[in-house]
């Protein structure tokens, strides 16, 4: 109910768009008798009308742009803009947003996901915000508002993708619910065998167990898929320290060490730091 009371702006301004090209057809083809080029000329007006009118929605569409072809940088400073002009270009908004949030800046990232899902009319934002919403609350350390994003999301949707059930078992892992966290797990592998955080997240849990040997089959079939996976790097480094193998302990640490961290890491730069000091590595 709360999603059809919405606004879907863009729909309404294909349909103008749409209105506006046949009125301009009769007027300047059917009445005026000009050629039907002079319709190029009118669109591109129009287009430009609807840049200036609609300038914070429209900045945003660059940002998204940018984004698209790879280049964040020149993303982030339209984005910028467009947040600080109160766009509703929802998209524009959850990009900035994710951004801020892997940089760490959750609280900021929070207030532009609740803002982007109020007038959200698309499915594909009605799963996406919610997880990284839930994942706000996981930085912002709220696992229970965590758990409880994933679980209304799961309450309108028979299929949630493995991701974001990875994501929710991870939740329960830190609660320490690991029965509930495995089976979330498995049903994230069943979806997608070859899904490297799902493996992890298995490593994880047997790690906590104290299985070793299970949780470095885990880890070694997350990094069969995803190499650069820092948390089963650091995990195995782990592993490979209680052995007394310091070289090879090292090896792994320092590959996990030298791929990428954010805030969204469940593994943190100081805790491998930590791991290589303890084996008297600076």
């Amino acid at each position: 109910m709360k999603k059809e009371q919405k606004i879907d702006l863009v729909r309404y301004w294909k349909f103008f768009t749409l209105g506006y090209m046949m009125v301009a057809w009769i007027v300047l083809v059917f009445f005026m008798d000009k050629p039907e080029w002079t319709l190029i000329p009118a669109f591109i007006l129009y287009l430009v009308a609807s840049a200036i009118v609609c300038r914070a929605y429209f900045i945003g569409m660059i940002g998204n742009m940018y984004y698209f072809f790879r280049k964040p940088d020149k993303a982030k400073v339209f984005y910028t803009k467009a947040v600080k002009m109160k766009t509703r270009n929802v998209k524009a908004l959850y990009n900035y947003a994710l951004d801020a949030l892997h940089e760490g800046r959750a609280e900021e990232a929070l207030g532009i996901f609740q803002r982007a899902e109020r007038i959200n009319t698309k499915t594909l934002f009605d799963k996406l915000i919610p997880l990284a919403v839930s994942s706000c609350y996981w930085v912002l350390g709220d696992i229970d508002k965590a758990i409880e994003a994933i679980e209304d999301l799961m309450k309108k949707y028979d299929y949630l993708n493995p991701n974001t059930l990875t994501t929710l078992a991870y939740f329960y892992m830190l609660k320490g619910d690991l029965e509930k966290a495995e089976k979330l797990t498995d049903d994230a592998l069943k979806d997608n065998g070859e899904y490297a955080p799902a493996w992890d997240n298995l490593g994880q849990i047997c790690y906590i167990k104290n299985d070793y040997e299970k949780a470095e089959e885990h880890f070694k079939k997350a990094l069969s898929y995803r190499e650069t996976m820092t948390e089963s790097l650091y995990y195995m480094g782990l592993i490979e320290k209680s052995k007394g193998n310091k070289e090879k302990a090292l090896e792994y640490l320092k590959k996990a060490g030298s791929g990428y961290i954010s805030a969204l890491s469940t593994v943190k730069k100081e805790d491998i730091d930590k791991a290589m000091a303890e084996l008297g590595e600076a």
